[in-house]
């Protein structure tokens, strides 16, 4: 598995919410345009064409985008939690600063960063290397943590997920799997009353944030390619296309035929 992926963004794309998101991190890139947003400090950021920053999703909020020239385009490296993790067992824990600050922003002054995001880029372009594209990522990181040391205060933070995060992370991946409290709780390192016990805390159900998981994991599906119904429930974890027509009517109030034609009008 590729431990980063690469996103693109413009300003006609519709932001699907998620009842039950998982954090994403990673790096954000503004094209054209430009991009505001409340970070977890509650200070007001504004990103303009070639700014870039290491954020966290979870920290983001009262988003706006704007563009002169009528169309704003992004980018978005997702970078996969355990890059993080190994970034910060190769790090000094003596430069740990604490810092109550979230963002860091980047430019194209930062030569050395663009070059190395430019050259991540094109390795991801082209079936790259899982080993590589972690090496690349790493570089980058240690490049940002050089520039700002109050950085390793924040990835020290989004290295570590929550155990509802974690549970959604394996969810959204094993999305077509039997997936029971029973069978996913070892997965994670607990017993199934654990498991239960700490999404309890959080006010969450197993059922439920998998049965809406399959559902919004499905609708996306049928909203950007062309596999039949049939196809879509299989891939989706459910074992009968009726089964999950009733499902996706129930969280969506639509059948899935009727999501799928009222997305072509």
């Amino acid at each position: 598995m590729i431990p980063v992926q690469l996103h693109e963004f413009n300003s006609h794309m519709r932001r699907k919410s998620d009842r039950y998101p998982v954090v994403r991190n990673g790096i954000f890139l503004v094209k054209s345009g430009e991009f505001t947003y409340q970070d977890k400090a509650g200070e007001s950021i504004i990103l303009t064409s070639g700014d870039f920053l290491l954020y966290s999703s979870g920290d983001i909020s009262k988003i706006d985008i704007s563009s002169s020239t009528g169309n704003f385009t992004a980018e978005s490296l997702v970078i996969d939690s355990s890059i993080f993790q190994r970034f910060i067992s190769y790090s000094n824990a003596e430069d740990h600063i604490s810092s109550t600050r979230e963002s860091f922003i980047f430019n194209q002054s930062d030569t050395n960063l663009v070059s190395l995001l430019s050259l991540l880029k094109e390795q991801l372009s082209d079936n790259p290397s899982p080993d590589t594209v972690e090496f690349m990522t790493l570089a980058i990181l240690s490049e940002m943590v050089h520039q700002h040391p109050e950085l390793l205060d924040f990835i020290h933070r989004i290295s570590v997920l929550t155990i509802s995060q974690q549970l959604i992370r394996y969810v959204e991946q094993n999305i077509a799997s039997d997936l029971t409290i029973d069978t996913v709780a070892p997965k994670l390192g607990m017993s199934p009353s654990t498991l239960k016990r700490k999404l309890q805390s959080d006010k969450l159900s197993f059922a439920n944030l998998v049965k809406v998981k399959r559902i919004n994991h499905a609708a996306t599906q049928l909203r950007v390619t062309r596999k039949t119904i049939t196809e879509i429930a299989y891939e989706t974890g459910f074992k009968t296309a009726a089964h999950f027509s009733t499902t996706f009517k129930a969280v969506t109030r639509m059948t899935p035929k009727e999501f799928r034609e009222q997305i072509q009008l």
